[in-house]
C-alpha cells in the first residue's frame, strides 16, 4: 500500500492547502478561541487574550509573532479537553452555509481524484485541523507543535511555528526531488504563504488575503477567487 501511494505521490505529486481564509472561510484559531470561552468562562484569561490581539494583530502583522503569544494562552489547558473543543467546534462550525471556499474545495476534489496527494499546511493546531481532515479524507497534517507537560498544554510551540519560512521548510522536506516540487502544487492567500509557494511548480494565490491580485500577477502565479 504504501509503495503504491509513494508511486502516485511521485507522479502525481502533492497539493499543498494553507487553511484558514483559503481552504476555509474563516480563521480557525480566532474562531476557537471564542468557542473555547463560551465552552469554558474565564473573564480574566479571556480579557488578557483579547488584549493580545488588539495590541498584535493588524493589517501589517507578523503572523510568526503572533502564531507563538496565540498558543501562551493554551498554557494550563488540558490535551483531551482541546480535541474534545476542537471536534465540538467544527461540528458546529460545519453546520454554517459557507465553512468550506467552495472554489478552493473543488480545487482540493481534482487534485484528489488525479492521484495527488493532499496535505493541510497550517498555523492552526491538530485539534481543529484533523476533523477538517477527516471530513476530506486527507491522510497529513503539517500544523503547530505544541508542547506538552503531564497532559496540559506548556503555552509554548516546541517547534517553529507552521508560518512563512516555517511552512517552507517542513512543505520542502517532503519534497525529495526537484521533480517532485516541479510537479505539486500550492494554494495560500497571504504574504507569510509565499515561502511555501515558491517552492511548488505550480503556486495558486487564492483572492482575498493579504497577498494581492497585483503581486500574483507580478509574481506570475494562478489566482483565483472564493
Amino acid at each position: 500500500m504504501q509503495h503504491t501511494q509513494s508511486l502516485s505521490v511521485a507522479e502525481h505529486g502533492y497539493a499543498f492547502f494553507d487553511v484558514d481564509n483559503t481552504l476555509i472561510a474563516l480563521n480557525s484559531m480566532l474562531s476557537f478561541q471564542d468557542y473555547w470561552y463560551q465552552l469554558y468562562p474565564d473573564s480574566e484569561a479571556e480579557s488578557l487574550y483579547r488584549a493580545d490581539l488588539m495590541a498584535h494583530l493588524h493589517e501589517h502583522a507578523c503572523w510568526e509573532t503572533v502564531n507563538k503569544l496565540y498558543y501562551r494562552h493554551f498554557a494550563g489547558r488540558s490535551v483531551a479537553a482541546l480535541a474534545d473543543a476542537g471536534n465540538r467546534w467544527f461540528c458546529h462550525k460545519r453546520r454554517e452555509t459557507r465553512f468550506y471556499c467552495q472554489a478552493v474545495l473543488a480545487e482540493l476534489r481534482d487534485h484528489q481524484a488525479r492521484g495527488s496527494e493532499v496535505v493541510l499546511v497550517s498555523g492552526s493546531f491538530p485539534a481543529v485541523l484533523e476533523p477538517i481532515a477527516r471530513d476530506l479524507g486527507i491522510a497529513k497534517i503539517l500544523a503547530a507543535q505544541m508542547e506538552v507537560s503531564a497532559g496540559v498544554y506548556t503555552g509554548f510551540l516546541s517547534a517553529p511555528p507552521m508560518v512563512g519560512a516555517g511552512k517552507r521548510e517542513a512543505v520542502k522536506a517532503l519534497l525529495s526531488s526537484a521533480a517532485l516540487a516541479q510537479a505539486s502544487y500550492a494554494y495560500g492567500d497571504d504574504v507569510s504563504d509565499i515561502p511555501m509557494l515558491s517552492v511548488v511548480g505550480h503556486p495558486v494565490v487564492v483572492a482575498g488575503g493579504r497577498l494581492s491580485s497585483a503581486e500574483a500577477e507580478k509574481l506570475g502565479w494562478r489566482l483565483i477567487a472564493v
